[in-house]
């Protein structure tokens, strides 16, 4: 059955059989149009086909690799490698094979540490990798659930609708990925580095010892790609609002082509659609609000696991640091992630001097001349703008805003010297 005879037949609508020379992407956009034109909900099989082709369009012949995109058969083989994974982790401290007490040894000599007290370090390490790893399986089945969603399909569904959005949708969505992707080699790049600089009896069995950190950091990069994907959709329906809140003023020359343009009754649409756009901004962040505390769980983990090993390695002022270090650089990392969630909020209410928002749009026609009955429209919208809190909002995190993920960061940043001076032992040297 062909995509558009889904879309219209989850409505009880029929439609013709297009044709077997149609492209896909063709298809879908008849089905969109479908959908459009008899104002109905998108499908579930719908809205998953589209994600899956922004998925291809993206990513290519890697497109797989986001598995909250794509069907049930590479979830479910994502979910079995993260399990398998999660469950060696588990096994393999326990069953301690000879290559991995060589470099045991040799790193607790490298650190200075006893060799007692360096397998406990391995083994805590570990097993809290296999934590993260079950709950990156959590992270990845919740991001799939929220594709699903009523809202996500909607957004999707638009945006495959407006040929101008949807290429700028792709192409943010292709530089997170490519962004992702680079993250995952450097992750990879780094252990092989330690592993060749230390000196490690069997460096390749070293990089696959710790095979357990790189699927977390994998998923986390799909995450870091699924948010920026539903920071564009609703980004560009905020921005449809936009446009149609500044065509209010487009074409007036003088004060009085403002005065007979806006009639009675247009500030009121205006708001309406307004609490339609907060509506559905709600229901966005509902759908991911669980997929992203988990993502923020993953990251205070892994960043408070790395901070524990560092306190372990202490007689290593070089190690203990580096390890300080690659904490801070995931904690803002994580931070940094929600950067687009919070330009939409910006986009909404932002009330900076110069700043792009809809509450300064809206205030550039207060001086305009209106009639009585037009300006308490006005009022009364002006009122309502100002008092509706307007963006993405995480449990977490509340109303998420640059301002505030700034001043999260900073605190990171004044805090590092601190924690670096501690690590270095410079207080022992006075």
């Amino acid at each position: 059955m062909r995509l558009s005879q889904i879309a219209a037949r989850a409505c009880g609508f029929n439609t013709e059989e297009p044709s077997n020379d149609q492209h896909p992407a063709t298809r879908l956009v008849a089905m969109a149009d479908v959908l459009k034109q008899n104002n109905c909900k998108p499908h579930v099989s719908a809205a998953s086909s589209m994600v899956r082709q922004l998925c291809i369009e993206a990513a290519g012949v890697f497109a797989p690799s986001l598995a909250w995109g794509f069907g049930r058969s590479v979830q479910a083989a994502h979910h079995l490698g993260l399990l398998v994974v999660g469950l060696y982790a588990i096994i393999l401290p326990r069953v301690c094979p000879p290559w991995l007490d060589q470099n045991i040894e040799a790193e607790a000599d490298r650190v200075g540490n006893p060799l007692e007290k360096q397998k406990y370090i391995f083994q805590v390490t570990v097993t809290v990798l296999s934590i993260l790893n079950f709950m990156c399986l959590a992270m990845l089945a919740l991001a799939s659930r929220a594709m699903k969603s009523d809202a996500i399909s909607r957004l999707v569904a638009e945006a495959w609708d407006d040929g101008k959005a949807r290429a700028h949708i792709i192409a943010e969505f292709r530089q997170a990925y490519a962004i992702s992707v680079r993250m995952l080699v450097l992750v990879v790049l780094i252990y092989t580095s330690i592993s060749m600089v230390s000196d490690m009896p069997n460096p390749v069995s070293f990089v696959f010892g710790w095979t357990p950190a790189f699927f977390p950091a994998w998923v986390m990069m799909q995450v870091v790609a699924f948010i920026r994907l539903m920071a564009a959709l609703s980004r560009n329906e905020v921005e449809v609002y936009f446009r149609e809140l500044e065509a209010t003023g487009s074409g007036c020359l003088e004060a009085q082509d403002f005065a007979k343009q806006v009639t009675p009754g247009h500030w009121l649409h205006m708001l309406q659609r307004h609490q339609v756009l907060l509506k559905n901004l709600n229901a966005m962040s509902r759908s991911i609000a669980a997929t992203v505390l988990l993502f923020q769980n993953v990251i205070a983990g892994s960043s408070l696991l790395l901070l524990w090993v560092a306190r372990a390695c202490q007689q290593s002022p070089t190690s203990s640091s580096g390890f300080v270090l690659l904490a801070f650089v995931l904690v803002c990392s994580g931070i940094a992630a929600m950067l687009p969630l919070a330009l939409i909020t910006d986009l909404c209410q932002s009330r900076r001097l110069g700043r792009r928002s809809l509450i300064a749009l809206a205030d550039k026609y207060s001086g305009w001349p209106m009639s009585p009955e037009v300006h308490a429209e006005y009022m009364r919208f002006m009122q309502h703008i100002y008092q509706s809190e307007a963006g993405i909002y995480v449990p977490s995190m509340g109303l998420v805003t640059r301002s505030s993920l700034i001043h999260k960061i900073m605190f990171y940043v004044k805090v590092l010297p601190l924690a670096l001076a501690v690590t270095f032992g410079w207080w022992r040297r006075g």
